[in-house]
């Protein structure tokens, strides 16, 4: 087995080489996060109306993430060995993305019903997750895919702007899928 580079080795890496190489990525994460702020309060008043949507917010956001984020360490490993052929295994993501925001939504969305006994809650719930079930592997994938295209290390930063798109997007979605039940907006 071939010895990795010095630059892509983390016991070999110096402190600030370390620092340096990761610190940007963390700095576009903390942006995203002040990007979903943004589009939290672009929504305030429509959701001011229904206050049960913002308790789902942190757990919306999570379970996109997670799915996201795996996603990426599973195709980062088969990058690394070589054995990444996206066209054999994009339908099949694709549906793991579906699937798992299903069974998250269909969890979550009973949840939403037994407790707030709210079937509309329920559905805008469950829909989204199942939506950003599909949006998370997307992005999981492409992530890795783009950055060994560049030539860049896909261990580093892959995560982080996945965690960023995904955050924001899904927390756009949610709104978006509340809105459009809901409000009818």
């Amino acid at each position: 087995m071939q010895e990795p580079k010095a630059e892509l080795n983390i016991a070999q890496a110096h402190f600030g080489s370390e620092v340096r190489r990761r610190a940007p990525w963390i700095l576009l994460a903390v942006a995203a996060g002040i990007v979903m702020i943004f589009i939290g309060q672009a929504y305030e008043e429509a959701f001011s109306a229904k206050v049960e949507l913002v308790l789902f917010i942190p757990v919306i956001v999570y379970m996109s993430g997670a799915i996201g984020t795996e996603t990426v360490a599973l195709f980062v490993r088969e990058l690394a060995l070589g054995r990444l052929k996206l066209s054999r295994i994009l339908l099949k993501e694709i549906l793991v993305g579906l699937s798992l925001g299903a069974i998250a939504g269909a969890a979550l969305g009973l949840f939403a019903y037994l407790w707030f006994r709210d079937i509309e809650l329920a559905v805008v719930v469950g829909s989204t997750l199942v939506i950003n079930g599909l949006m998370a592997v997307v992005i999981g994938m492409m992530m890795p895919v783009i950055f060994s295209l560049l030539r860049r290390d896909p261990a580093v930063g892959t995560d982080e702007l996945t965690t960023a798109l995904t955050d924001n997007l899904s927390l756009l979605v949610y709104f978006a899928v509340a809105a459009t039940m809901l409000f009818r907006l």
